[in-house]
């Protein structure tokens, strides 16, 4: 019986030493090593976490060490090499979104159930303790009937954080902006809480960065269940503030903010209880500045699941829900 999985880590920019930081104290996984297409930053990657760098994606997928693929490219790039680690009979695991269009996240989906072998995307916000929480309260009706959700990104990004990596603010490797890269966290969660969506109307623009794509997007969208939400993100909101969400139903509302809850008015129910008073941190002016406790609980997830021959959380069918609607928004905004 296995007890570890052997991972590579695919990029070694910011998000994939993340994820290594991550891992480094789940003994379920077993890092062999990481690839960049630079090889002196995998190099120097590689040394400071005591790991082999490895020369080529080639050798990861051939080496019988590696049972898992965890994929850190930008992210036009996550399909392709998802799949090629697929066919290789290794497990996927993809930082978010799950690629940039429909038709190769589903090639991703479509190549692991073949070669039958297991993808998780990233999608860490779902296991924060406050907004699992407010999951189980959805599921057992405790707002009743949906009536509004709210989905606010007012982030801030300087033009260097562009201009850092060639990739960052293109179509061809972001696939979009402020909305695909830096609000999709908040967006999967909205229609995690939510439901599906059934009609968008949207507008998005390039406001103050010099790049392709938007870094402000405003979207009015009507869910299956006939209840509205808004939904906006940005990057261009100086000094930027933290994320949030906010539900109303006919029992009452509740709020998250960046993370955690803020507000439980709900009939016949005390809310001092069900606040967290300790802010947990957001990416709102700094990417380092995201949490990454809820990094080490998805992976833990992911890795026990596989250990256990299941289905490990986030689905590529799960992913693909909060990419179709992004897609959506920009095309009804004419992007």
């Amino acid at each position: 019986m296995i007890t570890r999985i052997g991972v590579a880590v695919v990029g070694c920019g910011m998000i994939g030493q993340f994820h290594l930081e991550a891992m480094k104290n789940l003994p379920e996984f077993e890092v062999i090593g990481v690839w960049d297409a630079n090889p002196s930053l995998a190099a120097e990657v590689a040394q400071k976490w005591n790991i082999r760098p490895f020369c080529s994606f080639e050798e990861i997928i051939n080496d019988q060490k590696v049972g898992m693929v965890d994929i850190c490219l930008p992210s036009g790039l996550h399909g392709k090499y998802g799949v090629e680690a697929a066919k290789a009979g290794k497990h996927v695991m993809v930082e978010k979104p799950i690629d940039i269009t429909i038709e190769a996240a589903k090639q991703l989906v479509d190549a692991c159930k073949s070669s039958e072998v297991f993808l998780a995307t990233i999608l860490q916000n779902r296991f924060s303790p406050s907004v699992a929480k407010v999951k189980d309260a959805l599921n057992k009706d405790v707002l009743g009937r949906l009536l509004y959700g709210e989905a606010t990104i007012k982030w801030y990004r300087p033009k260097e954080y562009y201009t850092a990596r060639l990739s960052r603010g293109t179509l061809q490797y972001d696939g979009g902006g402020a909305l695909m890269n830096q609000g999709i966290h908040t967006i999967d969660l909205l229609l995690w809480f939510m439901g599906d969506v059934k009609h968008t109307r949207s507008l998005v623009k390039t406001s103050l960065h010099p790049i392709e794509l938007e870094d402000l997007g405003v979207a009015i969208v009507e869910f299956e269940s006939g209840a509205i939400g808004t939904i906006i993100g940005s990057t261009a909101m100086k000094p930027g503030f933290p994320e949030s969400i906010e539900l109303y139903g006919e029992k009452g509302s509740i709020a998250l903010e960046a993370g955690r809850i803020i507000r439980w008015k709900v009939d016949g129910t005390e809310e001092g209880p069900h606040l967290d008073g300790v802010p947990v941190g957001s990416g709102s002016s700094d990417p380092g500045g995201i949490p990454i406790e809820n990094h080490i609980a998805q992976f833990r997830a992911v890795a026990q699941a596989i250990l256990a021959n299941e289905q490990p959380p986030v689905s590529g069918e799960e992913a693909i829900k909060p990419l179709q609607l992004i897609l959506d928004i920009y095309h009804m905004s004419g992007k």
